[in-house]
Order: structure tokens, then sequence, then C-alpha cells
């Protein structure tokens, strides 16, 4: 099973497309977690925590 696994690293193209593609992938979720929508979203979220008791006086 193991050297099934491995067996497909010794083709240094697939390698080389792979750790693009994840590279790719890592620089678009930094490009998505910094975009400029986002931050009215992250400022909500770090209140919760802030306005727990008010929520629960509302469930009361």
């Amino acid at each position: 099973m193991k050297q099934d696994g491995l067996l497909y690293f010794t083709d240094t193209y697939l390698t080389a497309v792979g750790l693009l593609i994840f590279f790719l992938f890592f620089v678009g979720v930094v490009i998505w977690v910094n975009r400029k929508q986002g931050k009215t979203y992250y400022k909500r979220m770090e209140q919760i925590p802030l306005n727990d008791e008010e929520l629960a006086y509302e469930r009361i």
C-alpha cells in the first residue's frame, strides 16, 4: 500500500503540478481572507463573545 502511494512521487512533473496547484490554492485563500469586504464580517464575528450576555437575555 505504501509503495503504491509513493509510486507516483517519482514523476517530477506530477509533483511539480501538485505543488503548483496547492500553492495557487494557498494564494487564493490568503487573498480571500484579506479581501476588503471580509473586514465587516470579521468585525462582527469578533464581537460575538462580547455580546453573548445580550443574546442570553434575548433567549429568556
